[in-house]
């Protein structure tokens, strides 16, 4: 190898140290310790979208609304939902259930009229049993009137390595009815 490859390596490397130090501590936030208690340390991550708004949506005032929101398995292995906050009724679990990897699954939600926040939080797992020791994702989805125009943020957290993402393409919200679709996904 030549000199300035080495020192490259060697500098990518050094920049890693940190990061391998703090693996271990837990992190604060939204998700902290939210599945069970836990003697040991585990890093949760998180983070939040924001849901596009749906565009040239029917007229209507904010009102109660359907909320349907799915998931895509990418684990390699069966999931199972967990709800930990539901605001409104069920109106059932999609099938397939438990949902297969590389299929789409979910749930619907009748909400009622955000004043001034619906939220519904719930979370896929590979192992029901033991989810916050297994891939888990970890979903909050707040749907809000500000002003009479609906909005919808997507908070998540991560357990056992799991990768979390929102399908934003495909994520909407219909501004003045509040009807929400948001598509989620797990690796």
């Amino acid at each position: 190898m030549t000199r300035n490859v080495k020192r490259f390596l060697a500098a990518s490397l050094l920049s890693l140290s940190p990061s391998i130090a703090f693996a271990g501590e837990v992190e604060s936030g939204l998700f902290l310790d939210l599945l069970s208690q836990r003697d040991e340390y585990v890093t949760v991550r998180e983070g939040v979208v924001q849901v596009p708004v749906l565009r040239d949506g029917p007229v209507a005032s904010v009102a109660p609304a359907l909320e349907n929101l799915l998931v895509l398995n990418q684990t390699g292995a069966n999931i199972s939902l967990g709800l930990q906050v539901l605001t409104g009724t069920l109106n059932g679990v999609f099938n397939p259930y438990p949902v297969p990897t590389a299929n789409y699954g979910g749930f619907q939600v009748s909400a009622p009229a955000p004043t001034p926040l619906v939220a519904q939080q719930y979370y896929w797992t590979v192992d029901p049993a033991n989810p916050s020791g297994a891939k888990t994702c970890v979903w909050r989805v707040e749907v809000s009137d500000v002003g009479g125009s609906c909005s919808a943020q997507v908070f998540y957290g991560t357990y056992g390595g799991a990768v979390c993402t929102v399908d934003a393409a495909n994520s909407f919200i219909n501004p003045t009815t509040c009807e929400t679709q948001i598509i989620t996904i797990i690796q």
